[in-house]
């Protein structure tokens, strides 16, 4: 197995899987497929772009019971990978199944299957004692694997347990990743997605995800629906896999990129899908027969374009955004913002510092300075600080390039004519989300590369003003001149200067960068200067 990663942003990646049947570009939703049932065939799903599947082992012994069928591909008419499921869904739901763990090792190399599963034990909604049981079990049965199997070129799929116990998920993470498994998967959280309770989910995520080895790709299992596929992968999980899409369908429900609807509630169809362009709500709804194969058909085209669309994101580095919007679906989506806080510094340390073609960054307010391009140059900032000592410091707002730059430059020209020591004399912008800019990095990307709302709420004013005086105690200046856009930032960056130094001096200015505050920022850079 070789998993080659092309690209990435924040913890997500673009990667290469390299199966016996072929290549998986991740990431990737596996659609699960159900033999016996014939509502949706893989050749439909294949015309959708999808080219790899995912079944369930119990399934295939049925078909080679029943039928005799010796070969999963046999089974469901593909050449291409497919991936078995062990079972463990069917144990998390019904309490047991009629196959031992050795039995469903053996059956996934008699039938064929490219990425196999052990029949791990889920954890799901059980007391601790008996999560911590399951978890055990999981690994007894993961470090059994490697005596049975015989077929090295099937990639083997280890399955981290424990969920929703943090701690137990981060144990069994630690103890698989000293077994060399091919991909690594986090399991049960199914129920957890279906309550909505998506800060869990994230603590889950990252607890197996910061112990995980780092080159090998993380399957998700279970997650199924548009609006959180970016979430995921932003956390760094590479694969998917999902029934959801004829599930809904069959209970008349509709996927959208930001939620699900019935069917019944649609007037118009918001997509332009083959199937929404083609017909009405009404159309649909009043079908007797095709009904569920065209819902299902749209769903998994909702999946399909959204994996797209990560992946442009991706190549972009604009994932954070994308992220940032598909976390407004949902109110519980939307109180995952405050783990970001809490794990920026993981995806900080993953997250690319720059890359080959680079796009402009969009931020709106407070919680996009969880960002972690913003976390990195504050970090960066603070380092570079502690080691410098400048007597005078000049804070001028930023604002359009074009207009400030002529100014400084005068300003600059002024200052090195009628001003003795100048060389002591250094300039910062202010501006959120990166609180303080000094001149010299202005066109490093992406501190100049970004935009921002005209206006900044208030608890982002409180925010940059807090960071500012932060950094500014570090620097300890003898002397601040404040250009201070009052319209725009009130007295908010004059109380962050005033908490760091002694000796200020506030030029306000609704409409910054009018010619005629030049020399007024120099008089009062004179004064400072006793000159």
């Amino acid at each position: 197995m070789t998993f080659e990663v092309l690209d990435k942003d924040l913890a997500g990646r673009i990667g290469k899987l390299r199966t016996r049947r072929g290549i998986i570009e991740t990431p990737y939703l596996f659609p699960v497929i159900n033999p016996f049932d014939t509502t949706i065939t893989v050749g439909d799903i294949e015309k959708l772009g999808f080219n790899a599947f995912i079944t369930n082992i119990l399934h295939v012994r049925r078909a080679m019971q029943e039928y005799g069928v010796t070969d999963v591909h046999e089974l469901l008419s593909f050449p291409g990978p497919i991936m078995t499921d062990s079972g463990a869904y069917q144990l998390l739901v019904y309490g047991h199944v009629d196959i031992t763990p050795d039995e469903v090792i053996v059956l996934q190399e008699k039938c064929g299957s490219d990425i196999a599963v052990i029949l791990d034990f889920p954890t799901g909604e059980t007391p601790y004692s008996e999560a911590s049981y399951r978890v055990n079990e999981t690994l007894k049965r993961a470090k059994a694997l490697w005596s049975i199997r015989t077929d090295e070129t099937i990639l083997w799929v280890g399955p981290v347990q424990g969920a929703p116990y943090i701690d137990l998920v981060k144990y069994c993470a630690e103890e698989l990743s000293t077994l060399n498994f091919d991909i690594y998967a986090i399991g049960s959280p199914t129920t957890i997605m279906e309550s909505y309770n998506y800060e869990v989910l994230v603590d889950i995520i990252f607890a197996a995800k910061k112990t995980l080895p780092l080159g090998k790709p993380v399957h998700l299992f279970g997650a199924g629906h548009p609006m959180m596929l970016s979430l995921a992968v932003a956390l760094g999980c590479d694969l998917f896999d999902s029934a959801s899409y004829i599930l809904y369908a069959k209970e008349s429900r509709y996927m959208a990129h930001d939620g699900t609807y019935k069917l019944q509630d649609l007037e118009y169809f918001p997509c332009s899908c083959p199937v929404c362009s083609r017909y009405t709500p009404q159309e649909v709804s009043e079908m007797a027969d095709g009904k569920v194969k065209l819902l299902a058909l749209h769903n998994l085209y909702m999946l399909g374009s959204e994996i797209r669309r990560i992946k442009q994101a991706i190549k972009e580095g604009t994932l954070w955004g994308y992220v940032s919007l598909r976390l407004r679906s949902h109110p519980r989506l939307f109180s995952v913002f405050s783990k970001f806080k809490k794990y920026s510094f993981f995806l900080e340390r993953l997250d690319p510092v720059t890359k080959p073609s680079i796009s402009g960054l969009f931020f709106y307010g407070y919680h996009d300075s969880f960002n972690p391009k913003v976390v990195r140059h504050f970090k960066k900032l603070k380092n570079c600080l502690h080691h410098l000592r400048w007597n005078v410091l000049v804070l001028l707002p930023r604002k359009d390039e074009a207009l400030s730059s002529s100014f400084i430059k005068k300003l600059m020209e002024k200052i090195r004519n009628e001003i003795r020591g100048f060389e002591n004399i250094k300039f910062l912008f202010y501006d959120f989300p990166f609180c303080l800019i000094p001149l010299e990095l202005e066109g490093v990307y992406p501190l100049s590369q970004y935009e921002v709302p005209s206006k900044i709420d208030m608890l982002t004013k409180r925010y940059v003003s807090i960071k500012i005086s932060e950094l500014l105690s570090i620097l300890r200046p003898r002397s601040i001149v404040l250009y201070n856009d009052l319209k725009r930032w009130g007295k908010h960056i004059e109380a962050a200067c005033r908490k760091s130094c002694d000796n200020i001096k506030v030029l306000h200015t609704k409409e910054p960068y009018e010619l005629r505050d030049l020399e007024v920022l120099l008089l009062l850079l004179k004064e400072i200067a006793g000159q």
